[in-house]
């Protein structure tokens, strides 16, 4: 699901809807030269692919076989991972008061308050 030009209401209405039921939910809008963009995928999973680490190598060989290394393509594996997503309605309750919430305001944008 993908709203925008929505009341914040009526997003976290909808987006509670979506949670519950495993849909996947997109909210955004622009305020000038401003904007959001949320999304809640519920537990999203994906492959992420890792570079293998070379076993045995010094870095002090020069030969033919440090050479051959170097031009080989680095072996990779794929690791499956998952992120869960939260809900509208809580990414909204973060608190703005107190100490554990001063180092957080320092690191949120000022466009997360144009939502509120």
């Amino acid at each position: 699901v993908c709203l925008t030009c929505c009341s914040k209401e009526a997003m976290v209405r909808i987006n509670q809807i979506c949670h519950k039921n495993g849909v996947k939910f997109f909210s955004g809008d622009v305020f000038g030269y401003h904007g959001f963009m949320f999304c809640d995928l519920g537990l999203h999973e994906f492959v992420e692919e890792k570079p293998k680490v070379a076993k045995g190598s010094s870095g002090l060989e020069d030969g033919p076989e440090a050479k051959r290394a170097r031009l080989e393509a680095p072996e990779t594996t794929m690791v499956k991972k998952q992120l869960q997503f939260c809900p509208l309605r809580e990414a909204l309750a973060v608190q703005a008061r107190g100490e554990e919430a001063a180092a957080a305001l320092q690191k949120t944008a000022p466009d997360y308050f144009l939502l509120h």
